[in-house]
Formats: C-alpha cells, sequence, structure tokens
C-alpha cells in the first residue's frame, strides 16, 4: 500500500483473511435495547501502564489519557447506571513486575485492562489476564506479533507493518535509495525491522546495515561505527525515545551524519530536550505519528496538559483514550462485564462489521446502544474497524518534523 504523505494520511487496511473465532459463534448484535436485565455489580477497568521505570515518560500521557476517559464516561451515567470502578497499576519497565501488577488487577477483580505501553510486556501479560477472562485492550501496542494472540486481547493502535510502509513510502518521495535501520532488540523491535526492511526492499530501498541494540545497553558506539562506515541514505530509528538519545548525540553531533537523513519511528518520537547536548541535532528528523487529526489532537493535548501540566509529548495518548471508552461501550454493547462476552461485541462496535451509526463520544454511543441500536464508534483518533484478528484496520498517520528547539511540530 503506498500513501504519500499530506497533513493528514488515513490508511485503511482490508481485513485480514485468518478468522479467529472469538469465544465461540457468531458475533450477536450490539446493544440489546432496555429490556435486558443490567448488572448489579458496577463494571470494573484496570489500567496497566509505567509510572516508574524507563518507560514512565513515555507512558504518562497514557496514563493521563485513560483517567479523562474514565471521567468522560462516568460523567455520562457510567456503566450498567453506575460509575466506572477504575485502578491503575503500574506496571514500570520490567515484565516480571508488570506479571505482578496485572495479577493485582485480576485479584481486585477487573473486567477490562487498558495497556501495556509495550508490546514485548503486553506479550507477557496477556495470557494471565485473558485467561482470567478479562477482556485487554491497548492504545500503544503495535507489535505485528500480536497479531491474533488472543481472542480477548484489542488494541487501538495500528500495526508496525503498516507504519513500516508508510515509513518506506516517505524515503522513496524523499529520494533516498539506500538506508540504515537500528533497531531495539525485543519482541517489539525485531518484529517491527523485519517488516521495515521488507517494506524497504519492497520500495527499491537497499539495507545498507541492520544494527541491533539490547535495552540494557549503555554504549552504542559499535552500532553508530557501523552505520557511519556503510554511508546510508538515510537512517531509520526503531527504538524506544529513551534509548535513543545517546545514539543521536553520537550519530548527529560526533559524526556530522545529516539530521534531515534520519526517520523516527512513531514509538521514537518524543522529548529529547534532557538527553541531548544540543537540542539542534533533532532539526529536520521527520516520524509519523498515528493519531488524531491535527486540531482534535491539539484539543486534546491541551486537556491533557491541563491534568497533568509535565505532560510535553503525546504519542499514543488518544489512542489510549479511545481504548478505554472502547472497552465500556463494549461492556454496554454485551450487557455484561464478562470479557469473553465483551469481546463478541467489539468488532461491531468498532465499524469492523455490521452497520453501525457513527457515533463520536461515549455519551452518544451510550444512548444509542441503550436505544438498543448498533453504533460504529469513531475516536478521537476517527475509525477503528477492528478486524477477525482484533487489529484496528482504520488509521491516520500524521507527519511531523522536529525543529531546531528540540520540539517536534505538524509537517507543512
Amino acid at each position: 500500500m503506498s500513501v504519500r504523505p499530506g497533513n493528514a494520511l488515513t490508511a485503511v487496511v482490508a481485513a485480514a483473511a485468518l478468522v479467529l473465532t472469538a469465544c465461540g459463534g457468531e458475533e450477536p448484535g450490539a446493544g440489546g435495547g432496555n429490556d435486558a436485565e443490567v448488572p448489579a455489580e458496577a463494571f470494573k477497568l484496570g489500567s496497566l501502564l509505567a509510572e516508574t521505570g524507563a518507560q514512565a515518560s513515555a507512558a504518562a500521557p497514557l496514563v493521563t489519557a485513560a483517567k479523562l476517559a474514565i471521567d468522560d464516561i462516568n460523567a455520562a451515567g457510567g456503566v450498567f447506571g453506575k460509575d466506572v470502578e477504575y485502578r491503575q497499576q503500574d506496571s514500570t519497565s520490567d515484565n516480571d513486575t508488570a506479571l505482578s501488577a496485572a495479577q493485582s488487577l485480576i485479584s481486585w477483580g477487573a473486567d477490562a485492562v487498558v495497556g501495556t505501553y509495550g508490546s514485548g510486556m503486553a506479550a507477557a501479560v496477556v495470557e494471565p489476564i485473558t485467561q482470567a477472562g478479562a477482556l485487554m485492550v491497548s492504545g500503544s501496542n503495535t507489535s505485528s506479533e500480536l497479531t491474533g494472540i488472543s481472542p480477548l486481547y484489542f488494541r487501538t493502535a495500528p500495526t508496525d507493518a503498516l507504519e513500516s510502509a508508510q515509513l518506506a513510502d516517505l524515503l522513496v518521495a524523499d529520494g533516498k535509495t539506500s538506508a540504515a535501520v537500528i533497531w531495539q532488540n525485543d519482541t517489539w523491535g525485531e518484529a517491527f525491522k523485519v517488516s521495515m526492511e521488507d517494506n524497504l526492499e519492497q520500495a527499491g530501498v537497499t539495507v545498507a546495515t541492520s544494527q541491533p541494540f539490547n535495552v540494557d545497553d549503555t554504549d552504542f558506539t559499535a552500532q553508530v561505527n557501523a552505520v557511519v562506515s556503510a554511508k546510508p541514505d538515510a537512517v531509520v530509528f526503531l527504538s524506544y525515545t529513551v534509548y535513543t538519545g545517546a545514539m543521536v548525540e553520537q550519530l548527529i553531533g560526533t559524526h556530522k551524519f545529516a539530521s534531515a537523513n534520519v526517520y523516527f519511528s512513531s514509538s521514537t518520537i518524543g522529548d529529547y530536550t534532557g538527553s541531548l547536548s544540543n537540542p539542534a541535532y533533532l532539526k529536520g528528523i521527520q516520524a509519523f505519528q498515528p493519531g488524531a487529526e491535527p486540531d482534535t489532537q491539539a484539543e486534546f493535548d491541551a486537556r491533557a496538559k491541563e491534568a497533568n501540566p509535565e505532560l510535553s509529548a503525546f504519542a499514543y495518548a488518544a489512542s489510549t483514550y479511545d481504548a478505554t471508552i472502547i472497552a465500556a461501550l463494549g461492556a454496554i454493547a454485551a450487557n455484561s462485564a464478562d470479557g469473553q462476552t465483551i469481546a463478541t461485541t467489539m468488532r461491531e462496535i468498532s465499524g469492523g462489521s455490521g452497520d453501525g451509526e457513527k457515533c463520536t463520544s461515549f455519551a452518544d454511543c451510550k444512548k444509542l446502544l441503550e436505544d438498543g441500536k448498533s453504533i460504529d464508534y469513531d475516536g478521537l483518533t476517527g475509525g477503528i474497524a477492528f478486524d477477525e484478528n482484533n487489529d484496528e484496520t482504520e488509521t491516520n498517520y500524521i507527519p511531523y518534523v522536529y525543529q531546531a528547539d528540540g520540539t517536534y511540530q505538524l509537517k507543512q
């Protein structure tokens, strides 16, 4: 799929051929009207996101977004006529700690869990969460390795397979014929790397060198030297922000590689003002960020910053808001807090099947469901349309470029 950059790009992917049957049987129509008996217990929704550790700064806007969604849900009357009970559990950045945090949410009785921040952590916790019967919805997991991992696992963030095609097209549009790929050596990074290199080669861009790094590395000299020696037209980073600053410092600051020839993944884009000796090293670096249209994004960013003034980056915040909202809508559509039952409604209410009525807020969607109608929820990030593997198939890709002061702005 070839899509050229503009102010807002929409990639719509056809549903995959592989069909995973969610919990047996066909999906019932969403929205049972007012005749069904409403569950007596409150809907319990937990979030499993990092508040401490290496991923904490990147996950902070997601924590804020989930809380804002809960505020909106409860302001509109909640779920089952009661406020949603909400608990945020610190996953930290360690998978073992995340497993313990997930167990705390399970013991609490979570009906649905929003999270985790990273795809590798999601792979570590999805089994105990979903085997306990809870729905799991992420707004930031992008690894293609998670496709079809559980009938109870959904995500409102697009897969890396989609983003790698976007990045490859951008390099071609910029006239690049060779590229080095620096990638994070974990479940997420390896899957992204495979897709990225495949899309580059299909686009006619030679992979000059492919350099992995481990997340516990502190010296990236070997990777940067290998990239410089390969003399590529471009460098693509597939890495989290927390690990990238030191490599940018060496690549651009020390070796004088042109920053305009550097490209970030959506997980790489972020705030580097505290990790670079000169923020101007970032000037001209480009990246796509899946999310809301610019005006909607700016409005939501302002609301999130009002809630948490310390926020300076907002990647995956809007999609985490959408993940929280659609989990609550799924419970209303199913008239049940049971994760397996909710899962059978998710594709329809997202617009991935059926012919539901479009709605864009929790309050409006809730009213339609309570009136016995089916819905197609389009959130802050636009359409969602889960496919048979529970992956999102309607995605806005917004192009950004870094400025000399280290901030990134919408590409004109």
